[in-house]
């Protein structure tokens, strides 16, 4: 049963980017389907798309059947948000972010670790974040726990394959004295000092992460391995960008949308097409690391659509510049996974030849 669970509730998670992506083009200006959607674009993006994405991939390895109850209740959430219900699909949402939080707790059971601790802190941050949400619906509220929630997952998979890396034990515990002060900031007001250490954290984060990921290594090899270490690299560049803009935006306007889209936009999808060719496989159970020099395309597309949106902001420019922005970034996203799923059809047929 679980082996056709997981390709369906992969494509729920699909469903739930595509409707996302759809729902941020309707706060853009555009007038796209589903009308109902446009408000939620961030529960949908990251509650609907990445958690689920993200608790599926944790979920496999446990062989614990009731766990698919989480991802199933997060990706079925886009059908209620699109009934025009969202108080009950926020509320999927939460109960599929605290089965998330038994994932971990029956991990660190298992075998405790640091990076699986940062984790769980990860796991814990999408549910208050939810939890928020749900009481009282205003997403800026909610924007700290939502990077909290993917800034942890994202660095904790970066922590584990460091173990064999010779990182010495004050540096690692550095990163966890970085981590920590981004959780202070959160829960200090994060209008007033709270914004502060949470800039100082995304920076000293990245520069940690430039210094000591396996990337230094792994960019000088070819092929996919030197594919992920150079996206992974911008993604820890846009990182840095990412907490200088919360150091010096302020109040500006459009500086909120400078900020949310940098880390999301920028930031976590470049931590998702890198990893992409090794997860997404892996969650259907294929050992194929499907690649192509032409998945830099999307990339590039990606990048160049953060910059162009920045710009927008940065000088005020029509909102059809940012519209434009937004339709680059929705192709090259989906370039990208229309990209792995043929790499991933043809690795697999040539297998079998």
């Amino acid at each position: 049963m679980t082996r056709l669970l997981k390709p369906v509730l992969l494509v729920a998670a699909m469903m739930n980017l595509v409707i996302g992506m759809l729902s941020g083009l309707g706060r853009l200006g555009w007038s796209v389907p589903m009308p109902e959607s446009y408000t939620h674009h961030g529960a949908i993006m990251v509650g609907g798309f990445l958690g689920s994405l993200i608790a599926l991939e944790k979920i496999i390895p446990l062989k614990r059947p009731w766990f698919f109850i989480g991802p199933m209740l997060s990706g079925s959430s886009i059908f209620v948000f699109i009934m025009g219900d969202p108080q009950v699909a926020i509320g999927l949402q939460l109960t599929a972010s605290i089965i998330f939080l038994l994932v971990y707790f029956t991990y660190l059971r298992a075998q405790y670790s640091v990076y699986l601790l940062l984790a769980t802190v990860g796991a814990l941050c999408w549910t208050i974040g939810t939890a928020m949400l749900f009481r009282k619906t205003f997403y800026p509220m909610v924007f700290p726990w939502y990077v909290g929630f993917l800034l942890f997952t994202i660095v904790s998979e970066r922590l584990e394959l460091t173990r064999f890396l010779p990182v010495t034990a004050m540096n690692r515990n550095l990163l966890y004295a970085f981590m920590m002060l981004f959780i202070i900031g959160i829960l200090m007001p994060f209008h007033g000092m709270g914004v502060y250490l949470a800039g100082t954290s995304l920076i000293l984060v990245s520069a940690w992460l430039m210094r000591h990921d396996v990337i230094r290594l792994t960019i000088r090899k070819d092929g996919l391995t030197r594919f992920t270490a150079i996206v992974l690299l911008c993604g820890y560049v846009v990182l840095m960008l990412e907490g200088m803009f919360l150091l010096l935006i302020g109040d500006i306007p459009f500086g909120y949308d400078m900020i949310v889209h940098t880390f999301f936009l920028g930031f976590v999808f470049c931590m998702i097409f890198a990893h992409g060719p090794i997860i997404l496989p892996g969650v259907l159970g294929l050992s194929v690391k499907p690649y192509h020099p032409l998945l830099y395309v999307p990339v590039v597309m990606l990048l160049a659509s953060l910059a162009a949106r920045l710009l927008a902001d940065a000088y005020l420019l029509p909102l059809s510049y940012r519209s434009l922005s937004g339709w680059s970034a929705m192709a090259g996203i989906l370039i990208y996974f229309v990209m792995m799923a043929t790499l991933t059809v043809r690795a697999v047929l040539s297998r079998r030849t």
